[in-house]
């Protein structure tokens, strides 16, 4: 998890924080701490309350309950009574929608909120003049806000939120608004300028590969409580929840009932005998963190596409682990084949084939579910 709250490297730190509408909660008992310099992610689908929590962090709502800290000082407060309003937090926010004021031009734009604390006009070129060379916008400072491109307004609103060096970074879907090739482009962009300044982010998004590839660690968050907390990697390999294995990448989930281990294999295995078309079959797997396994309970085997092994059908492998197949449609997109392979009855599966040999549709494979990469979960 993160540094304890009140140490010198928590800039954040939420205890136990709610926040209700009428009888239901948006935000239940969420405790979070965010290192300083670390990109920290709120990641989940729509309703899920990572929008609230930021707001809640901003000062936009006020907690039912609990505590919000902000550099050791109580900016949030249920039992105590205590609120700080938004602009004496130090927070600097970047919002869905860009906000970019239309009558002002690139500079005005990023030196208004210096303007509003009574800043010194030299001071105020100083630092609007670096922060706009720092992101590429240094010969746009005389034009209009609304002449700009959308990936450049994106860079204008990183601007005017980091020119009075914030304590805090907040970011709302900050790239929703722009395509595919400038959302790959800014991540890439925010992640440098992040590490170069060293600035503290909260950044809230529902996109996967935003969060994966932009945060130091992320929180996903499920019905308003925080699931799990982690680098990218472990929440990806080590889903502490079925909520968090099945919202991250894609998985396969094959169905049985707990079994007796195969020879060669000994606890944290699991065995599975398959169900329906598979009936039969065993796979082994390591068993989910904190669950129970009883012999003969309903299970869940889990794994992601890209840890699925793939072999011809001849010679045939052995029993343990390994399943037929036939491949029933086949896309060949350049670097892999993108393909979805029927393994019996109800079960099919879509994966990527590396393209070391010719396959075809109708040929018959063979797939292999290593043992370490597959999880068990109580059905």
């Amino acid at each position: 998890m993160g540094a304890e709250p009140g140490t010198s490297e928590t800039v954040l730190a939420l205890d136990g924080v709610s926040k209700l509408f009428g009888q239901a909660a948006a935000v239940d008992g969420v405790s979070l701490a965010i290192r300083r310099g670390e990109v920290f992610t709120l990641l989940g689908p729509s309703g899920c309350g990572k929008t609230t929590t930021l707001r809640l962090v901003a000062g936009l709502e006020r907690p039912d309950r609990g505590e919000i800290t902000l550099r050791d000082r109580v900016v949030a407060s249920a039992s105590r009574r205590i609120f700080i309003a938004p602009n004496q937090r130090n927070l600097g926010m970047v919002f869905q929608s860009y906000a970019v004021w239309p009558h002002m031009t690139v500079f005005e734009n990023v030196a208004y909120p210096l303007e509003l604390r009574g800043m010194k006009r030299a001071q105020i070129r100083d630092k609007v003049t670096r922060v706009l060379e720092l992101v590429g916008l240094a010969e746009t400072e005389a034009r209009a806000g609304t002449l700009l491109s959308g990936g450049q307004m994106q860079r204008l609103a990183l601007c005017r939120a980091l020119v009075y060096e914030p304590d805090l970074l907040l970011l709302d879907e900050p790239f929703s608004n722009l395509d595919a090739k400038l959302r790959e482009q800014m991540r890439v962009e925010v992640k440098l300028l992040q590490r170069r300044l060293g600035i503290t982010v909260l950044f809230v998004t529902h996109d996967q590969v935003e969060a994966l590839s932009l945060s130091d660690r992320i929180a996903v968050m499920h019905r308003g409580r925080v699931e799990q907390v982690g680098p990218p990697r472990c929440l990806y390999e080590e889903p502490a929840s079925a909520f968090v294995r099945d919202f991250l990448g894609q998985t396969v989930i094959l169905h049985g009932r707990v079994g007796r281990l195969p020879s060669g294999h000994a606890p944290p295995v699991v065995a599975v005998e398959l169900n329906g078309a598979l009936a039969g079959r065993t796979l082994a797997g390591r068993a989910a963190p904190s669950v129970a396994l009883p012999h003969g309970g309903a299970a869940h085997l889990a794994i992601r596409p890209e840890d699925i092994e793939v072999a011809p059908h001849d010679p045939p492998r052995p029993e343990t682990n390994w399943l037929p197949g036939v491949i029933e449609s086949l896309s060949f997109v350049g670097d892999r084949y993108e393909a979805r392979v029927a393994l019996g009855g109800e079960y099919h599966v879509a994966l990527f084939i590396p393209r070391g040999r010719e396959w075809r549709e109708g040929e018959r494979l063979q797939l292999g579910f290593p043992p370490e990469r597959m999880s068990v979960w109580p059905a």
